[in-house]
């Protein structure tokens, strides 16, 4: 099942995408879905059939409200030699949840200076509270999947390399969606596509099989120390192709539009405004 959040006429919800269009599920919100005993279990048990349509509406990011948003940096090969460094051991960090912003929504270049920069990544959603997960337990604790946009401002980074917050977590700078893909409907999430689009132009290009980590080896190493919850979202990287890298490098600017993809997930498209 791929389900959305939305707002219509009658306020927020969330829904089903169907051959039909989109269909109003029976929890008022992901929260709601994410307090079953079995997430996964609750949404195979519902008739998208019987569902009620939903007409005019925008979409949200499809995110569990306050849901923990942590990334994970450097985890492909390209990526990590266009930066010149070396990777041994995951790298995780969080990110704010004033800086998650939906499917076309617009990103706010906060400064004429700021090197904006994109970088789209496979990520997992959590469906139940877990601790200290092995590599052969760790898909049990997956839901489904979502797509994120790493916007970075490159210029911070470069002055300061520790200064993560303030280069990846500013407002509108992690977009996500369009939607979740519950994982039943991604049979090998090893082996997908992944790349983002400037302006319709092919930016970056990868496969998750190019991760240097692996997911199950990422929610193992996360959660040897840090619980996670239902609707968390942990991102697996990004491959090489970045702006900043690029000859010559190239920064977003308003007006770009920015399009990040992974293969039987989804496609996630933002415009770039000026924040100044």
């Amino acid at each position: 099942m791929r389900i959305t959040r939305f707002e219509d006429a009658r306020g927020t919800g969330i829904g089903a995408l169907t051959d039909g269009g989109l269909r109003r599920l029976p929890w008022p919100r992901l929260d709601d879905l994410f307090a079953e005993p079995d997430p996964a279990a609750a949404v195979r048990a519902v008739d998208v059939r019987g569902l009620e349509p939903v007409g005019e509406h925008r979409l949200l990011a499809p995110t569990a409200e306050r849901c923990q948003l942590i990334a994970t940096g450097g985890n492909y090969d390209d990526h990590v030699a266009e930066g010149g460094r070396t990777v041994t051991e995951p790298v995780f960090f969080p990110a704010l949840w004033s800086s998650i912003l939906g499917p076309g929504g617009e990103i706010v270049k906060p400064a004429e200076d700021t090197f904006l920069d994109y970088e789209v990544e496979f990520a997992v959603v959590i469906g139940k509270r877990v601790s200290k997960l092995t590599p052969e337990t760790a898909m049990d604790a997956v839901f489904g999947y979502t797509v994120t946009n790493d916007v970075s401002a490159r210029e911070v980074m470069a002055g300061n390399k520790l200064q993560i917050m303030l280069a990846k977590c500013l407002d509108t700078f992690w977009p996500v969606g369009p939607h979740v893909v519950t994982a039943d409907e991604v049979p090998d999430p090893g082996r997908l596509k992944v790349t983002s689009s400037l302006n319709g132009q092919l930016r970056q290009s990868g496969s998750t099989s190019q991760l240097i980590f692996d997911v199950p080896t990422l929610l193992s190493k996360l959660t040897a120390s840090i619980t996670l919850h239902p609707g968390d979202i942990v991102t697996t990287g990004t491959p090489g192709g970045v702006g900043y890298f690029r000859t010559p490098p190239e920064s977003m600017r308003p007006g770009d539009v920015i399009t990040v993809e992974v293969e039987g997930v989804g496609a996630l498209t933002n415009r770039v405004i000026a924040g100044w």
